[in-house]
Order: C-alpha cells, then sequence, then structure tokens
C-alpha cells in the first residue's frame, strides 16, 4: 500500500517528507514489527523501537515524536484506535470478509457444538489490538464480535443472527430442556427455554455456511451457569436440595429467568442479587450486595429455591468442601 493511500484511508497528516513510497504488511506490536512493515504506535517508546527494526511507516496520536529516521513516514492521527479501524474497514472490503454481531449466548453456543476449528470463520477477542492482529493475518471469510459497537465500528453492514433452523420445545423446566431440531430430538439438555431460539440462529449459521456441528455437545455457559447447593451453600447433588444458584452475566437473562418461573408456579420461591443501582425489568428493586462476602450472607439467611447471582463468581459464594473444583450438576 503506498503511503498516500494509506494516510487517506486513516485520515491522517504526514509531519516530515519521506522518501518511502509504500509499507508491505502492519502491526500494533512493535515486537512484531519488520522491515517494511506500518506500525500503529501506542507509546512514543514503542515508535523508537519500531524505527530501529525497519518500520517504514509510524502512525501515532499525541505529541511529535522525536524523528529518527527521516527517511520513513510519520503520520499524525487524532486517535491510534480510530485509525486503525479505518485501516482494518478498508482490508475486510479487500479480502470480502464479512463481519457478524453474535450475542454472549450465541458465541458460546457456537464455540460448543462445532466439531474442530473451522478455516470459515473466527471470533474475535474483546481486546481490539489483538482484533487488529487476528483481520490483518488472517483469511477468514466471516469475523465474529461480541461487541455491537466493534461490530458496527469495522462494518456499517455489519450482519446479525435472524435465520432460524427449523424446531420447537417439546418439554422444558428452567434447567432442563428437551426440544427437536431439524431431524432430531434432544432430551433433558443442559439449557434453559429461552436460549433454544439462540441455538437454533447458531444452528442455521453453521448450516448456510457448511459448518460441521453436534447439538449433542450443548452444556451450560458462562452466561447461565447452575449448582445446587444445601441451606450452608455447600455444593449437593441435584435431587438432594431445593435450592439452586445461578450465576448470570446479564440483567437480560435474569429477567428472561424471572418471567419464565412467574409463568410456571407462583410458589416458587426466588432472590436476585446484583451490585448497587442495578435496574432490572421483571422486579422493582433486587437486593444489592456490596462484597461477595456480603451476598454470602444474603443468601445464608434468605429461603429461596432459585437464587440468582449477577457479577459473582461461584467459588466466591459455594463452599466447595475440600473438592478441587465445582462441579456443575
Amino acid at each position: 500500500m503506498t503511503i498516500e493511500n494509506l494516510t487517506n484511508i486513516i485520515g491522517g497528516t504526514i509531519i516530515n517528507q519521506p522518501k518511502v513510497a509504500k509499507v508491505d504488511a502492519a502491526t500494533i506490536y512493535q515486537s512484531k514489527v519488520e522491515l517494511g512493515d506500518l506500525f500503529f504506535a501506542l507509546s512514543s517508546e514503542d515508535i523508537v523501537k519500531a524505527v530501529e527494526k525497519g518500520a517504514y511507516a509510524v502512525v501515532f496520536e499525541g505529541a511529535n515524536p522525536q524523528i529518527t529516521d527521516s527517511e520513513i513516514a510519520y503520520i499524525k492521527v487524532d486517535s491510534i484506535k480510530d485509525a486503525s479501524i479505518k485501516f482494518l474497514r478498508y482490508i475486510l472490503v479487500q479480502k470480502e470478509s464479512q463481519i457478524y454481531y453474535f450475542e454472549d449466548i450465541e458465541s458460546s453456543f457456537l464455540k460448543q457444538i462445532v466439531n474442530r476449528k473451522s478455516s470459515i470463520y473466527t471470533i474475535l477477542s474483546n481486546n481490539w489490538q489483538k482484533s487488529f492482529e487476528t483481520i490483518l493475518n488472517s483469511n477468514y471469510e466471516i469475523y465474529i464480535t461480541i461487541n455491537k459497537e466493534d461490530a458496527s465500528a469495522l462494518s456499517p453492514n455489519y450482519k446479525i443472527l435472524t435465520k432460524e433452523a427449523s424446531g420447537y420445545i417439546i418439554s422444558d423446566s428452567l434447567l432442563k430442556t428437551t426440544f427437536k431440531i431439524e431431524k432430531y430430538i434432544y432430551q433433558n439438555m443442559d439449557i434453559a427455554p429461552f436460549f433454544v431460539d439462540n441455538l437454533k440462529k447458531v444452528v442455521a449459521f453453521c448450516k448456510d455456511n457448511d459448518i460441521e456441528y453436534d447439538i449433542n455437545r450443548i452444556k451450560y455457559t458462562s452466561e447461565f451457569k447452575p449448582y445446587y447447593v444445601d441451606k450452608k451453600l455447600n455444593l449437593s447433588q441435584k435431587g438432594s436440595t431445593e435450592q439452586v444458584l445461578i450465576f448470570v452475566n446479564s440483567t437480560k437473562i435474569v429477567d428472561k429467568s424471572i418471567k419464565y418461573l412467574r409463568l410456571q408456579s407462583k410458589w416458587i420461591k426466588s432472590i436476585v442479587l446484583t451490585p448497587p443501582k442495578i435496574k432490572l425489568e421483571t422486579i422493582e428493586r433486587a437486593t444489592w450486595y456490596k462484597t461477595p462476602q456480603e451476598a454470602k450472607e444474603i443468601l445464608l439467611n434468605n429461603h429461596f429455591n432459585y437464587a440468582f447471582c449477577y457479577k459473582l463468581e461461584p467459588k466466591e459464594i459455594i463452599n466447595i468442601n475440600g473438592e478441587d473444583g465445582l462441579t456443575l450438576f
């Protein structure tokens, strides 16, 4: 890519009169810089090291750096992140790659049901520097992000999952669901019923892109993870207690769960624990906690069938009793 085209793409300004006319590759990590590269600098110290390694162009923000090699291009931008995203947009168009936005649970299901690593897609990191390197150094047809803002920044025409595989729920409880997808029935699977539609969308995505999958691999994810406990919050075997702690990472999931339970039975006692000032659609106010220890005390002193623990980790709450780790169901 020519320096002139590069500058136009990222909206930068060249502050010197370089002799180099083009760059061969790009990176945001100075440790990866090779002769002829374009370098997006995160610090002035990195600029010096990148130039020493043979960078032909340096993109920077803030104060002008010391020019230690007048033959290479120094390009100033308002924001390194914004400039790198503009650069990635150009790269994605050249590659004819697509950007997809997946909900967290859809991304988790995709990771679970795909039998082996696909050459068609990859899931981008939430770290924008890592995503930058992934897109630059790979040739996937599809790049998936769970961050809607990133999806919009990378492509104004990003896609979401709308198409669903054929199927329906046969029987369900909050913690187990029997359903049919395509030709097959899956009995008592570790999935809440309100996630089945998300699963059908992921299956449709796999079918449309000829990606092998196996729904039998479905299990609880970090978005919705239940554990049976006794009244002292010791981990218990299924059926030996009526108390279940459900660790969730989204208020939307809490709301879906509460709505489901209200439809099932008015006798079910549930409690929702959140950090202070968290708003929920289904209840006027959750039970607030400031520390995991305070959350644990609340659970020990309240009767419940289901307790939804938002922004808490199982090992902060459940007594493991000498086990190496927590056993789910």
